[in-house]
């Protein structure tokens, strides 16, 4: 499936050591839709944690390196 553009929205801020609530602070949203987009995005990836979704991100081209 395609990543929502809310998803979307939270890739470049997955790849840092940002905490769900200090993305949530910075886009305005709560910590519980950062955490419920996050899974949601994770589970279209076909991963089960933050580290192998930014590695997903980087091989599909969504991150650089």
């Amino acid at each position: 499936s395609s990543l929502t553009a809310a998803e979307l929205r939270l890739v470049p801020y997955l790849a840092t050591h940002l905490t769900f609530r200090e993305i949530g602070e910075r886009l305005h949203i709560s910590r519980h839709t950062v955490k419920t987009q996050a899974i949601s995005t994770y589970r279209k990836l076909g991963v089960s944690s933050r580290s192998e979704a930014i590695a997903r991100f980087e091989a599909i081209g969504l991150l650089g390196g």
